[in-house]
């Protein structure tokens, strides 16, 4: 079984992510969206607390600009890479 994300290292992910980010508007592209659902799943009760905290509104939400490459979506594929490696 899957150990859940905690709160600590979602943490660090998010700081991760705000230093990748080449765009004000990574913080809100719908590909950061998807990243940061992800670690809600994989999250602990706590993280997800944590993370409902800085998600940015839906409303806020834009398609993504196509970056390339893309910093959130790059964030994403290399956090299931790695999970799923950890998983293997």
């Amino acid at each position: 079984m899957e150990i859940p994300l905690t709160k600590a290292e979602i943490t660090i992910l998010l700081q991760e992510a705000s230093v990748a980010f080449r765009h004000e508007e990574c913080a809100t592209c719908e590909n950061y969206l998807g990243y940061l659902t992800q670690l809600e799943l994989d999250g602990d009760q706590e993280a997800r607390l944590y993370l409902a905290k800085h998600t940015p509104p839906r409303s806020e939400i834009h398609a993504c600009l196509g970056c390339d490459p893309c910093p959130p979506g790059l964030l994403y594929a290399e956090y299931l890479l790695e999970k799923n490696r950890k998983n293997s």
